[in-house]
């Protein structure tokens, strides 16, 4: 899984590009952290757990002279950010009204935050705690409807911390209470954040309503059962849905009702060894959930599918064609889907899955096109919004990365 490997527990620049290792990337950015939820973690590398999509393709079709025009790519290169291999800018969501939200590492390999407006207006963000050494810093996870962000931070201590940043540009820190740590992944529009937290039992999610008010997510009732849990989206209702890693190093998935029942998520042909299973990265508000399941390495490939559940408990595990392997990324309330995966010569490339089942494979221009191990290479879609603009970055042929938007 590309989130396998877990973020949290590679250095910042895998971490904040790769949540688990075979997943093709998305949770947590900093480096190797052994305090916060890291110190038994083997978790979010901002994305990479199940790591074993590929990319690969560009779209085609003809355009009729009463289509709309095709998509094109707007790159985001944040101001200060590092141009060596591994560095650069990494965007990772966008909301309804065009703004997006991720992060950049600088060229001493400080991670900052960043929000584009829909104009192309770039603010930094830096908590106030923020270390300011090599894999620390800030990082931005989500943006609701109204603006609102939320992520965490990488104290001196290598410690991470929650926080909530209004519309206004007014930041709050917080952690749970009992937390020796904490970073927040998600948040919805009623300003509800979820995430992940450390205290001296072990590794549990987080539900932080609007009003300030905390509640525990244990998806095995245990947290000395798990080796981290990993909440990576809340929808309008409250409904808390994502991943967490068990003793074994098996990824399960789980959505946590708003009522606070849990229902473990286990997908037909999930592998059940060490940094295989069932990882959920997105849902939208009719409570379909999208991620992908880690089967293990077949013909030399570290293999994933990505994989839908219907609200109705209905798993759909699919790739696209030419693909040996994938991971969808984001779902959109109308029912898009978006992910990556890797051809037959293992490049990656995006691809949306349409609600008409078409598939439709994209490659920024500027994306490195070679076979790597690296799950950043290539194009790496993160998120679709509502009107269908997609997000996420890519390397080059240098290995630099930079965002993107797709619309």
């Amino acid at each position: 899984m590309r989130y396998c490997k877990s973020r949290r527990a590679k250095n910042v620049v895998e971490r904040l590009a790769v949540v688990s290792q075979s997943r093709l990337d998305q949770a947590a950015p900093y480096g190797s952290q052994k305090n916060t939820r890291v110190a038994g973690v083997l978790i979010l590398a901002l994305l990479f757990g199940f790591e074993a999509v590929g990319c690969g393709g560009g779209s085609g079709g003809g355009q009729g002279q009463n289509s709309p025009p095709p998509p094109t790519f707007t790159t985001i290169d944040a101001p200060g950010a590092g141009t060596a291999s591994g560095y650069g800018t990494f965007a990772l969501r966008i909301n309804a009204s065009g703004e997006t939200v991720g992060y950049y590492i600088d060229a001493n390999g400080v991670v900052h935050g960043f929000i584009r407006s829909s104009g192309g207006t770039l603010t930094t963000v830096d908590a106030p705690g923020a270390g300011s050494a090599l894999n620390l810093g800030t990082n931005v996870m989500a943006v609701n409807t109204s603006g609102e962000v939320t992520g965490y931070y990488a104290d001196s201590n290598d410690i991470l911390h929650s926080y909530i940043e209004s519309s206004a540009g007014t930041l709050t820190e917080f952690d749970p209470p009992n937390s020796i740590g904490s970073d927040a992944f998600c948040i919805n529009d009623n300003g509800d954040v979820a995430g992940g937290l450390l205290d001296a039992n072990g590794d549990h999610g987080f539900l932080r309503t609007v009003d300030g008010t905390f509640a525990v997510i244990d998806p095995t009732g245990n947290a000395s059962q798990v080796k981290a849990v990993i909440p990576l989206q809340i929808n309008a209702g409250g409904a808390v849905a994502g991943y967490y890693t068990d003793t074994s190093g098996v990824h399960h998935g789980f959505l946590r009702g708003s009522s606070g029942t849990i229902t473990i998520l286990d997908a037909p042909g999930a592998g059940t060894a060490t940094d295989e299973g069932t990882e959920i990265f997105d849902m939208n508000t009719d409570g379909v959930m999208v991620g992908g399941i880690a089967v293990g390495v077949i013909n030399g490939v570290n293999t994933t599918h990505s994989v839908m559940l219907s609200a109705d408990g209905t798993y759909t595990v699919f790739d696209p064609p030419q693909a040996v392997s994938s991971f969808a990324e984001g779902i959109n309330d109308n029912g898009v889907i978006v992910g990556e995966y890797r051809d037959a010569n293992l490049v990656r490339h995006g691809y949306v899955l349409q609600t008409d089942g078409t598939f439709v494979s994209f490659d920024e221009p500027n994306a490195a096109q070679v076979a790597t191990t690296d799950v950043n290479i290539g194009t790496d879609p993160r998120h679709i919004n509502l009107s269908g603009a997609i997000v996420g970055f890519y390397s080059d042929s240098a290995g630099v990365r930079h965002g993107f938007i797709w619309q």
